[in-house]
């Protein structure tokens, strides 16, 4: 990932994100009825969450959406594209979520994830995320950030 660039989304960007995000998705989806809509919004999440892209040579590989909700930065989506899977990218996404955690003086990131997207809750975990609740086929999971 030579070139790789992580930027603030833009308005241009939301069709590029829905096909991120549908994409990483597919699997998800197609094994597992109860995954929310992941792909709506995104016109909104650009105007009032932080919305960071992800792009190699041009093509937008990945993109993460935060905010702040009830005193932490929640990790509202990542998605990284099935062919960028495995690159570290996600990682840098949310090294990047985790830095502007600490920017708005927060030290806890929270995010849901599917209790049976285990290679999902396997790479937040190897991150060091743990799971601190779960709810029918909801995981909350947190990371404390320093």
């Amino acid at each position: 990932m030579t070139d790789l660039i992580l930027r603030t989304a833009e308005p241009g960007d939301v069709n590029a994100i829905e096909i991120c995000i549908t994409s990483a998705y597919a699997d998800a989806i197609r094994k597992f009825a109860d995954i929310p809509d992941v792909a709506s919004g995104i016109e909104g999440d650009i105007a009032n969450r932080n919305v960071l892209v992800a792009e190699e040579g041009g093509q937008l590989l990945g993109v993460i959406i935060c905010g702040l909700k009830a005193g932490v930065m929640m990790v509202f989506n990542l998605a990284v594209v099935p062919q960028a899977q495995g690159r570290g990218l996600a990682r840098k996404l949310l090294a990047a979520a985790e830095a502007d955690a600490l920017t708005a003086g927060l030290s806890v990131l929270c995010l849901r994830t599917h209790r049976l997207m285990g290679e999902t809750r396997a790479m937040y975990t190897h991150l060091g995320w743990h799971e601190v609740e779960v709810t029918g086929n909801s995981v909350m999971m947190q990371k404390n950030v320093t």
